[in-house]
């Protein structure tokens, strides 16, 4: 099996931060709040976070899932295990305590009842936690590549494509809407076949090496894509169809395009090392970011107008409050596996 080193690229690091930053507007920005058409166009022009996340985590994870040291893929999933299982159970203490000491915070009682906090554990679905449903996805669709490798060793890229394909199949049907209310409450289900084929491009865009290829074209690769993007974000190309929030061919297209885009970017052409590093040392804690803002969000609104109200300065308040804890707690903990709660 050929391994294939991932060399630090800077435009990734730019997008990793960047849509974090867009996790955050998706959950906590009101846009009635702003007329600042600069910001109106910025947050209208999104929507592919969650897709691009998951692009580049399958990406980035191509040698390990691939690898025949079974210590790294068990590693993977004790990285993702361990936000998915502590986050809920902390919190969960944290209510109980809460409840007993004072009203503040009354509206966590909720967590402190036992069979939700095991329901957000086994479906990844619960308020102030709702969006761990993508680690939900994350994980299941980890283990599912996982098996299929172990299973078909010299095939597994071809069947891994076919659940790409079996999953366009089943949006494009009226199963997908025959199976969703199946689900109701359980995000994680009911987005799963939806959120499949972008594990599935950013596996398959690092085994055939597509990006590397690209770069042979950077100039080309970088404006197509950016025309392609434009054009498929504001003309309905393609047929709508019933989803949650990631179905279709369209968002797939999009995604696909920002992480190119990104990939070319011409970091060669930034000379500020200052703004490299700064931007390298962000980057580790995304995840923390993205783990905590919700909490953060909730805690803070009491004190923070601005965060109440849902407005932009709110949104880059909760990013910045949330990167502190990370940075804190990822360094207070760096020797630990408990790391991996803020990184």
């Amino acid at each position: 099996m050929h391994f294939k080193v991932q060399p630090f690229n800077f435009g990734f690091a730019l997008l990793k931060n960047i849509l974090a930053f867009d996790v955050i507007i998706t959950h906590c920005f009101n846009k009635k709040t702003t007329q600042n058409n600069i910001i109106l166009f910025i947050t209208k022009r999104r929507k592919v976070h969650v897709p691009s996340f998951f692009i580049l985590s399958f990406y980035y994870n191509y040698n390990t899932l691939v690898s025949f040291n079974t210590k790294k893929k068990i590693y993977r999933l004790i990285r993702l295990l361990i936000p998915y299982v502590l986050w809920p159970l902390i919190i969960f203490v944290f209510s109980k305590l809460n409840n007993k000491l004072n009203n503040k915070y009354r509206k966590f009682q909720y967590l402190t009842s036992f069979d939700i906090l095991i329901f957000q554990l086994l479906t990844g679905q619960g308020q102030r936690l709702f969006h761990f449903w993508y680690l939900f996805d994350l994980i299941n669709t980890t283990v599912l590549f996982m098996g299929i490798i172990i299973l078909f060793r010299k095939k597994h890229l071809f069947i891994i494509n076919l659940f790409l394909i079996f999953s366009y199949f089943i949006q494009y049907s009226e199963y997908h809407r025959k199976i969703v209310p199946y689900f109701r409450g359980i995000e994680g289900l009911r987005r799963e076949i939806e959120i499949l084929p972008f594990a599935v491009v950013g596996f398959t865009l690092n085994a055939l090496n597509i990006l590397k290829i690209l770069e042979n074209y950077k100039f080309n690769s970088f404006i197509i894509c950016l025309l392609i993007y434009n054009i498929t974000f504001d003309y309905e190309i393609f047929i709508k169809i019933f989803g949650i929030s990631y179905h279709g061919i369209k968002v797939n297209i999009l995604s696909i395009c920002v992480v190119i885009i990104f990939y070319l970017f011409p970091s060669n052409k930034i000379k500020n090392k200052y703004l490299i590093n700064i931007l390298t040392f962000i980057i580790n804690y995304s995840g923390g970011i993205f783990y905590l803002h919700q909490v953060v969000h909730f805690f803070f609104k009491p004190y923070y107008k601005e965060i109440r109200y849902g407005t932009f300065n709110g949104v880059i308040q909760i990013y910045f409050i949330s990167y502190i804890i990370s940075m804190i707690g990822a360094n207070i903990f760096y020797k630990s596996q408990l790391k991996f709660l803020f990184s």
